[in-house]
């Protein structure tokens, strides 16, 4: 695959990593907020600390993910 994309490509995988950034941050807080609700209720029986690990490696992912998306999205060099 040649590279650099062209622009209209970058534009829509730009708009690709947005949304999936955009749910995947949505998806763990609501899991978040569950863990939360769970641990207010049960105390810290409840909670696993791979769980936790798990959130919030997925939390840096999703925020790459947007990151990765906007800077795409505006033709800025995503290479780091």
């Amino acid at each position: 695959m040649a590279w650099p994309l062209p622009p209209a490509t970058r534009r829509l995988v730009g708009l690709l990593f947005l949304t999936a950034g955009f749910m995947l941050l949505m998806g763990v807080g609501l899991r978040l907020y569950v863990v939360y609700d769970t641990y207010q209720r049960l105390g810290t029986d409840a909670l696993a600390a791979q769980q936790l690990v798990l959130y919030m490696i997925m939390l840096v992912a999703a925020l790459m993910m947007l990151r990765y998306g906007w800077r795409e999205r505006r033709g800025n060099d995503t290479v780091d």
